[in-house]
């Protein structure tokens, strides 16, 4: 079986939503504490805690305006649609915010998802439209502490030993989880990190991209050519290390 695990900002969106949301409502110091979290001087959830208390008395109807008016690839529900005629198992796995990665997939009438992130409350300021940010993460790593929602959990719990792991990110939060995955689709920063880590991977720039290769692959499956389609000896050793606690 064929499990595709696929980030959110700035890949199935054209932008990473969280930062520019938090910029936005919060001001330029978030920039300040994403920068703080990326040198590892404060933690994930610290840097999220951070943020949304900077986004004190945002008003509601403008938020919704902001996430309502974000794109995202436009080939991302084909993709889907090749996904579920192949009978290949997909998840979203972000280190964002549910609120908006749940009101963005409505609002571009994609199809229910199993979705794993950060979960975001919004609670009223004194009847008023303006509401307070609180965050809580219901997915976080006693060890991996480099996302305050852990993908390669997510990764490792739903695939058994046999399934081919697929990975399709952009950013930071991605490093993690592409040493554990058979097949990885990277672009942009982490793109740069595979090259710099010797992380195999192919280079995409659209789902449409991912969509031809993947097609390829399953299509020569069962043929003498091995188009890539298959477990990947590194992603296995970095996963049994996980499990037996290395």
């Amino acid at each position: 079986m064929i499990n595709i695990f696929i980030d959110f900002d700035g890949t199935i969106t054209n932008i990473d939503v969280g930062d520019a949301m938090f910029e936005k409502f919060g001001g330029k110091r978030c920039l300040d504490f994403i920068a703080e979290y990326r040198t590892g001087t404060i933690s994930a959830m610290e840097c999220f805690h951070r943020e949304c208390a900077a986004c004190s008395g945002t008003d509601k109807s403008a938020l919704d305006a902001f996430l309502d008016s974000q794109k995202i690839d436009s080939s991302f529900t084909d993709f889907l649609s090749f996904c579920r005629s192949q009978g290949v198992a997909y998840y979203i796995v972000s280190d964002g915010m549910d609120y908006y990665i749940d009101r963005i997939l409505k609002h571009n009438n994609i199809p229910d998802s199993v979705c794993f992130a950060n979960h975001l409350d919004l609670i009223p300021m004194d009847g008023t439209s303006k509401i307070i940010f609180q965050p809580s993460f219901p997915f976080t790593d006693e060890v991996c502490n480099r996302c305050a929602c852990c993908k390669r959990n997510h990764m490792l719990t739903l695939s058994s030993d046999d399934d081919i792991i697929v990975y399709i990110g952009e950013g930071f939060s991605d490093r993690c989880p592409v040493r554990y995955a058979d097949i990885v689709f990277a672009k942009d920063e982490l793109l740069k990190y595979c090259r710099q880590e010797n992380i195999s991977y192919f280079e995409y720039r659209t789902f449409a991209d991912i969509k031809i290769r993947l097609q390829e692959m399953i299509e020569y499956r069962q043929t003498k050519k091995h188009y890539g389609l298959k477990k990947h000896r590194q992603a296995e050793l970095a996963a049994k290390e996980v499990f037996i606690g290395g």
